[in-house]
């Protein structure tokens, strides 16, 4: 019984495709797990303000940051946050005539996750007058870990003689 023959290589030109393949599966991988451009709802026209002190958050997950800016008129602040159905930047009230939609979906995510958290970023010249009713919507919702936003200072070098 006769056998096959293997067919010659062609030293000359070598099957890339396997190779293309690879490569190609490689490139979709890291673009579905790495987290380039991901919006984590911070307001870039908010400046922080600084603090020496703190703990730096490495773990973003189970977060909902809110974010308070001084309203132009009258005393409810301004809290805007990312919708996580959306992914897109949205306006919440804390007290809409006898609704409390900021509360009732902090209970939601509370509810969903027990380690949930709530970052807060407010204005560095922001009263606490519109940050208080924040505080206490995220107490009547029972979120045990918030959290504020600040920069870390930058340190100046002073030259001692």
């Amino acid at each position: 019984m006769r056998g096959h023959k293997m067919p010659a290589a062609h030293a000359s030109h070598p099957n890339v495709t396997p190779l293309i393949d690879i490569v190609m599966c490689l490139i979709i991988f890291y673009m579905l797990v790495a987290k380039i451009g991901v919006n984590t709802g911070q307001d870039a026209k908010i400046e922080l303000p600084t603090s020496i002190q703190g703990t730096l958050l490495k773990d973003m997950g189970n977060t909902v940051t809110l974010n308070i800016a001084r309203p132009p008129t009258g005393d409810e602040p301004l809290v805007s946050m990312l919708d996580p159905s959306t992914g897109q930047m949205v306006d919440v009230k804390i007290i809409d005539g006898t609704k409390r939609p900021l509360a009732a979906f902090l209970k939601l995510l509370k509810g969903q996750n027990s380690e949930f958290k709530v970052i807060i970023r407010g204005d560095q010249n922001l009263e606490y007058r519109f940050l208080e009713p924040v505080l206490i919507t995220c107490s009547e919702a029972a979120v045990k870990n918030v959290n504020f936003a600040a920069r870390v200072p930058q340190m100046v070098k002073t030259v001692s003689e």
